[in-house]
Order: structure tokens, then C-alpha cells, then sequence
């Protein structure tokens, strides 16, 4: 590798909102063995900074430019700057994983949504979770849902140029009033020009719409699904999922506090008043939703619009079954995910041993919604293979009853209620409840913490398959 002057190509730093910016940027955290990163001498602790000329921003910059057949790096090692040129066959794999898939933060978001989730938590929880993100390149890489009211036109000439999809839409309503209100932005008003922009471009993306009472629910719910079936095909499903509220975010609507965004001092009315949909009101979503898959798969040979989970177990209605969901499209949004759960615990049942795990306990915790369907099929389980599995439900004292899924207990909920209970069974907790990128609970408290303060080993598990895999590897109780 040549050696190149620093100072000859620094990035310029980029004028925006951002927050979690890595302390290295384009850091390369680890290259697989026998890869081309390997080949040409790559190392873990090396920053790449540049692509051909181009300023790395991301990971997104590094698979574009660096999917050509010549391809030359600029790369910091021990603070030299070396320049490196690489020829390469088209599918010949990199090998790179990044420490970071971005190199100036998450861009932060530009609205006021009522129901935000961040400005419904206190002080004290993982870092994390007061990022205000609406990064187009995180919708992208994870799924993340976005509103496109922050991009700028740079933003979305890039999106266009480099294919960046499928996008992940946080629509909420296609009515431009309405949706402003939702977002709490005038720039909202604009959703289906930005979502007739990503279609010229041919770009793929999602929708979702998250269902409050009374606001876009009932006849705006059959607005924006009538302007959404218009969209084009590169709309490729739509979500609707209830809204959520914990104790805090009730109790900062019952002060009406405004959100102090710049952007709100041009939105003309009131806040909307956000509450949780009653039984009765998840029904009527259920059957208007039904309509409207009816209409879908007629038209389109798939349901495309797909609720949430908890309508269905709010109301104690069946889950749909698995071809209701067609690919699974929305899985990452929490739909369809009790399907696949039961799905598992069928072929776990269906082909159980019960030599294998007999008589071995253990303890599921989770959230109040799953909590009976969670315990049905662990009975089934116990039936089958003569496992000892407790199911406890855990009704949520931090953020409130409102919220009831498993993914948003913190790890104090849990040493409040496992804390003092003896014994030594292992405690299996949900994927959902730990953080991918810091792999801690919702109050930073990490798994090695939690075994500590609970004298008990604790497990991470997705689905009953994966509680049964770590049953076999414990001892059988005691008579």
C-alpha cells in the first residue's frame, strides 16, 4: 500500500442533525476469513474513508462503490493514510463487517409525532432509545419505519441513484391535513408525493400506519387504503398497528404538553388526544381490515394490508393463519410474529421426546398480551415431552398496564419479580426485549447483570423450539 498525505483526503464533516456518530468512523470491525478483505491485507482496527474517490458515509456508500470490477481504497492504519488497488471479480465477496453502518450518526427526525415513544420514556434507559431516528439508510439496512420529511434533495438524488430499498414508510394517514397532525409537521402533508417520487424512481418500500381511535382509524383508515391500492407496485405491503402509551406519555398528554419543535409553530389547532383502542374498537379495526384483505386478495392475490398482533390478542381473536401472511413481509414490525410462534410450538409438539427434556424445569416471563397464548402452548409442551416450563406473565409497573407486550419489560421489572423467588431453573426471556446493537435491556441492564441480580442463569430465546434446545442441556429437577 502507498502511503497518502492525511490531511489530502479528510472527509468533510456533514451539516445535519445527527446523534450516536462512531468516535472512528469507518472502522472495520472484523473480515471473514478467506474473503478478499483477507486477500489484500485488510485488518479489524483499519478505517476505510474512501471508494474511489468517493467520501465513505456508510456502509450503503461501501457496497456501491465498491461493487465494481476495479476498485480503489483509501484506508487509515496507526494514523497513515494508504491507498490500495483491487482488482476483483463482481461476486467475489468483501468480506468487511463495519463496527458502525454509518460514519456521521443517525439522522435525527423533524417532527412531532403525538404518540412518539421517546418522548414517552424518563430519564435513565439505554442511550439508545432517546435517539429521535428517521434515517432513510437504517430503513433501509433494518427496517426501521421513516417519514421522508427530512430529506433533502441530495437525500433523495441518492436514493435514486444507488436503488436504496425496500424503504419503510411511516404513512399514519394519506389525508395531508391529517397526516401533518400525525407527524407533526406541514411537511407530512406532502406523503404522497414522496411515496409517488420513491415509484418513478422504481424503488420498492412498505407502509405503515399506526392506528389511533377516533383519528386515522374508521373512515381515514379507508382514505389512506383506498389512496395506497393506487400507489403502484412497488408498494409491496401496508401494516396498521395499534398505537402505544405508557403511564408516561398519559400522564404528559393529561397536562397537554406541546411538543417545542420549531416546525410546530406553523401547525395550525390543537394536539390530537392519543389513547389505546378498547376491545370493542379493536374489533371494528379487525373487520374493517378484513374488508379491505378481501378486496386485496382478489385484486392482488395477497392480503397486503396485515394487522398488527395485538388486535387479534387484544381481542382473544384467532391469529390468522400462515398464508394470511404471504411472505411475511412486515415481520420485523411485529406482524405476524405470534403466527410463526405457533407455528413453532406445532412442530416442536408434533415431534416432541419426552425422554429429551422430562421433568427439566424452567421459567418463561413475558408481557400480560402473549401471557395466555404463551401458556397454552407451554402446556401443550409440558403434555407432550413431561417438561416442568412455569409461564409468568409480567404486568409492566414502569411504563404502565397500557403497555402489555413482552418486548418493553426492562430488566428491573424483572429482578422486581424474579428477584427474591428461590430456585435454580433457568429464566427464558424474549429476542424482543434485548437490543441488537447494545444487546441490553431497555434499562441497559445486561444479560451478565441480570443472572447476577437473579442468581439464576437467564436464557434469550425466539420461539419455544429455541427453550427447548437449552432444556436439554439442564439437569432434571429434584423429586
Amino acid at each position: 500500500m502507498g502511503v497518502v498525505r492525511i490531511q489530502d483526503i479528510a472527509i468533510p464533516e456533514r451539516r445535519r442533525r445527527t446523534a450516536l456518530a462512531p468516535e472512528r468512523p469507518g472502522l472495520v470491525a472484523h473480515i471473514a476469513p478467506g474473503t478478499l478483505g483477507e486477500e489484500i491485507g485488510i485488518e479489524p482496527g483499519d478505517q476505510i474513508v474512501k471508494v474511489n474517490g468517493h467520501p465513505l458515509r456508510d456502509i450503503l456508500d461501501f457496497q456501491f462503490y465498491a461493487a465494481d470490477e476495479e476498485v480503489i481504497l483509501e484506508i487509515e492504519r496507526d494514523g497513515q493514510l494508504h491507498q490500495c488497488e483491487v482488482e476483483r471479480d463482481l461476486d467475489e465477496p468483501w468480506g468487511i463487517t463495519f463496527a458502525d453502518p454509518t460514519n456521521d450518526g443517525i439522522h435525527i427526525c423533524e417532527n412531532a409525532c403525538p404518540f412518539c415513544f421517546i418522548k414517552q420514556i424518563p430519564k435513565g434507559m439505554r442511550r439508545s432509545l432517546y435517539v429521535m431516528d428517521d434515517d432513510y439508510r437504517h430503513s433501509m439496512l433494518h427496517g426501521s419505519f421513516v417519514t421522508l420529511t427530512n430529506l433533502t434533495e441530495d437525500d433523495w438524488q441518492r436514493i435514486e441513484e444507488q436503488r436504496l430499498g425496500p424503504m419503510h414508510v411511516s404513512v399514519h394517514a394519506t389525508n395531508p391535513e391529517l397526516r401533518s397532525q400525525l407527524v407533526g409537521n406541514p411537511k407530512g402533508a406532502l406523503i404522497m408525493e414522496h411515496l409517488a417520487r420513491l415509484e418513478r424512481a422504481g424503488i420498492d418500500y412498505h407502509a405503515q400506519l399506526v392506528l389511533c381511535p377516533g383519528v386515522n382509524d374508521g373512515p381515514e383508515l379507508d382514505r389512506s387504503l383506498e389512496d395506497l391500492s393506487n400507489c403502484g407496485p412497488h408498494l409491496r405491503s401496508i401494516a396498521g398497528v395499534p398505537v402505544g402509551l405508557t403511564r408516561f406519555g398519559l400522564e404528559r398528554q393529561s397536562r397537554r404538553v406541546r411538543l417545542s419543535r420549531p416546525c410546530l409553530r406553523t401547525m395550525p389547532g390543537s394536539m390530537l388526544e392519543m389513547r389505546r383502542h378498547t376491545p370493542d374498537e379493536a374489533r371494528a379495526v379487525i373487520e374493517q381490515s378484513e374488508r379491505w384483505q378481501e378486496r386485496f386478495r382478489a385484486a392482488r392475490d395477497e392480503t397486503f394490508f396485515y394487522l398488527g398482533d395485538e388486535f387479534y390478542l387484544m381481542t382473544e381473536s384467532p391469529i390468522p393463519p400462515t398464508d394470511h401472511y404471504d411472505e411475511f413481509a412486515q415481520i420485523e414490525d411485529g406482524i405476524g410474529i405470534t403466527r410463526q410462534f405457533l407455528n413453532d410450538a406445532d412442530r416442536l409438539v408434533r415431534g416432541g421426546k419426552r425422554a429429551a427434556i422430562a421433568d427439566v424445569p424452567g421459567i418463561i416471563a413475558c408481557g400480560t398480551l402473549i401471557g395466555p397464548t404463551m401458556a397454552q402452548e407451554v402446556a401443550r409442551l409440558n403434555r407432550t415431552t413431561g417438561a416442568k416450563v412455569e409461564v409468568v406473565p409480567i404486568e409492566n409497573t414502569f411504563f404502565g398496564g397500557e403497555i402489555n407486550i413482552s418486548g418493553l419489560l426492562t430488566g428491573g421489572e424483572l429482578v422486581r419479580v424474579f428477584g427474591d423467588r428461590p430456585g435454580s431453573e433457568p429464566l427464558f426471556i424474549s429476542t424482543t426485549m434485548i437490543s441488537r446493537r447494545t444487546n441490553t435491556l431497555l434499562d441497559d441492564m445486561s444479560i451478565e447483570d441480570l443472572r447476577t441480580a437473579l442468581r439464576r442463569d437467564v436464557i434469550v430465546a425466539e420461539h419455544l423450539s429455541d427453550v427447548a434446545a437449552a432444556l436439554r442441556l439442564q439437569p432434571a429437577a429434584v423429586a
